[in-house]
């Protein structure tokens, strides 16, 4: 495809780009561009039925994020993750082209060949007449793609595909301000926690800058890891410690919590109380059943592969937590610190010491109204030898 006008008059007449470079580049929410993109594309006169964009992301299990817009149906989210299958998916896909630097055409109404891709199939089926696939381009010098794609009788025109070519600078400008916002996000949710890292983006980032919040936290250690780490093989180790730590995280964050750091090998997360806090403390306890329920799983295939169990001890606290920021002047965390968050750490050292897990404290028993029944009273000495009132699940 090549322009058959210049590009300056393409530029200067075309309401889509003047959009793309002013309003559109204020939508940061991929979804939401990309909903008024094909609206603005509409009331330029271009008969779309289906635009899709794709973006490769910087995430620990996905590949790619696709927007898929399609005209009566609105704009839905597509998530690729990280494995084979898709990697021959896009080796069998137009979009590939994309990623390459090369543009990209079928008129859908030819007869389709014998070898063609798959998305041509699926597309033809549904109505459309023609398929474009454009690069796009990012500032590193990669590629990401843009398709468009009509329902029209005789398919896109000569006009629409110089209006495609010249506006693809400014698409990729808008992608870009989104990939990056997106990347920066799934970053610190990552490495921080979601409702941290939402928090650093929107600025909290001062050292000692932080809120007194009250919150369940959450504490669990793996057992026996010191003789784990001196006779597994790294690579066993490392998949041990992931098998406890996936579980952990899915529970807390299934439930309402946030995983706020590993520390070794233990698991610290807090659930926050806001405006209920006995929903606080059962959502908790229910986290502790789907990890309890997930580690058993894991157990008994271990156990059938001759592999060490993974054992661990869990402590649940409720108290006042400072929440924010601590560190030095160029490196910070974002964590949680203050008296409860101490004594939940000595809690969690008498699980080993009881033999029980997990344990929890009186005051986290008498916010969850959970005292007698499934739970039984024990004493422990805590801090210089006073006696704790704890509570462990039977």
């Amino acid at each position: 495809m090549t322009l058959d006008a210049p590009l300056s008059v393409v530029l200067e007449e075309s309401p889509v780009i003047r959009w793309l470079m002013t309003d559109g580049r204020r939508i940061t929410d991929p979804k939401g561009f990309l909903e008024n993109f094909a609206m603005r594309l509409i009331e330029a006169g271009v008969d779309v039925s289906r635009i899709t964009t794709g973006v490769p992301v910087l995430h620990p299990q996905l590949y790619s994020y696709s927007g898929l817009w399609e005209r009566r149906k609105g704009v839905t989210e597509r998530l690729y993750r990280v494995d084979a299958s898709q990697d021959a998916i896009l080796t069998n896909s137009p979009i590939k082209n994309a990623y390459e630097g090369r543009s990209f055409r079928s008129r859908l109404t030819a007869p389709a060949a014998e070898r063609e891709f798959p998305i041509l199939t699926e597309l033809r089926c549904t109505g459309m007449t023609d398929y474009v696939v454009l690069p796009v381009p990012f500032s590193d010098g990669t590629n990401k793609a843009l398709s468009l794609a009509t329902a029209r009788d005789g398919g896109f025109s000569g006009d629409e595909l110089n209006l495609f070519e010249a506006m693809t600078p400014a698409v990729a400008s808008n992608l870009e301000i989104q990939a990056l916002r997106r990347m920066a996000r799934t970053l610190l949710d990552t490495y921080v926690g979601r409702q941290s890292g939402g928090r650093v983006l929107a600025g909290q980032i001062r050292r000692g800058m932080g809120e007194t919040i009250r919150a369940v936290i959450w504490l669990s250690d793996l057992r026996g890891f010191t003789s784990l780490s001196e006779s597994l093989p790294r690579d066993e180790l490392i998949e041990l410690l992931n098998q406890y730590f996936g579980p952990m995280c899915n529970a807390v964050e299934a439930n309402g919590g946030e995983v706020l750091k590993f520390i070794g090998d233990a698991v610290l997360a807090i659930f926050p109380v806001e405006d209920d806090a006995v929903a606080a403390s059962r959502n908790a306890l229910g986290a502790v059943r789907v990890a309890k329920a997930a580690v058993n799983k894991e157990n008994e295939r271990r156990g059938s592969a001759g592999r060490p169990r993974i054992r661990y001890g869990l402590a649940l606290h409720v108290g006042d937590v400072m929440y924010g920021n601590i560190g030095g002047d160029a490196r910070l965390d974002f964590t949680v610190i203050g008296p409860a968050v101490n004594l939940t750490s000595r809690i969690e050292s008498m699980c080993k010491n009881l033999d029980r897990s997990p344990l929890l404290s009186a005051e986290f028993a008498r916010l969850s109204g959970r005292r007698g029944g499934v739970f039984r009273g024990v004493r422990a000495q805590r801090r210089r030898g006073q006696a704790a009132d704890l509570w462990l699940r039977e």
